[in-house]
């Protein structure tokens, strides 16, 4: 789904590489019974299930389809991964499809923790420079406390992301779209989408609609305590998303 672009500030390591990885598995996965060890290489690493609602209105933490982010300081740590994932995801083997991806950050902005800690405006190195590309969208979002009394809002939120990717399915710039949570350390969970054009992800993010809704709920305070929005510009990908295969190589 996307060509090579050159960035003269790349092989000088001047900003973050990112990996991004959707795998099924035949059967659900629970992130209660089954522990995948950290990726080994990135500077931070997200996997975890997609989003299963259960009759609480919460995440069940089961799905049969996962996701992987990584943040990488280094491309060509960044672009073996993409070539051979299997090498630091060997329960590839398990999966019945999977697909990979290489981007470059181009901009990023809100708080996150994806590392641990919350981080504000700084958890991932965007380029100076857009080469340009299919665009490729991460969300998060994060709360600081799941006490009882926060459970309502929460729940709320959940809904929310999933009628919000419902409602990108049926844009005609919306390529792909998925909901992960993240399966260790309390860390934040994201959105990813994939988009034909940075217009048609304007129009389905910000004219009124589900998404602009609940942005301004979010910011009015009602919803998340943190998110967080970065962009990526597709470099390279290859797999299969659910039968049909996204891939490209320049």
């Amino acid at each position: 789904m996307s060509q090579r672009q050159t960035d003269s500030t790349a092989d000088k390591d001047a900003h973050d590489w990112i990996t991004l990885h959707r795998l099924r598995f035949p059967e659900p996965v629970s992130s209660n019974d089954r522990v995948f060890p950290v990726v080994d290489g990135p500077d931070c690493w997200i996997f975890g299930p997609h989003y299963d609602v259960g009759p609480d209105g919460m995440l069940t933490g089961v799905s049969d389809i996962w996701g992987g982010v990584g943040i990488w300081h280094s491309r060509d740590a960044a672009e073996a991964m993409v070539a051979a994932p299997g090498d630091a995801m060997p329960w590839l083997e398990e999966t019945v499809t999977a697909w990979h991806c290489l981007s470059i950050p181009i901009s990023h902005r809100g708080e996150v923790n994806w590392r641990g800690h919350v981080q504000s405006g700084n958890a991932v190195r965007p380029a100076a420079v857009d080469p340009g590309g299919p665009l490729i969208v991460l969300t998060s979002a994060g709360f600081a406390s799941r006490d009882a009394a926060r459970l309502p809002t929460i729940k709320r939120f959940v809904a929310g992301v999933v009628e919000v990717l419902d409602a990108y399915g049926t844009h005609a710039a919306n390529l792909r779209h998925a909901a992960f949570r993240a399966a260790f350390g309390g860390r934040d969970g994201f959105t990813l989408s994939l988009w034909h054009s940075d217009e048609g992800m304007r129009e389905a993010a910000y004219h009124p609609g589900a998404h602009r809704t609940y942005v301004d709920e979010d910011k009015a305070g009602l919803l998340s305590d943190r998110t967080s929005f970065t962009r990526l510009r597709a470099i390279d990908s290859w797999g299969d998303w659910d039968g049909e295969v996204l891939s490209s190589q320049a």
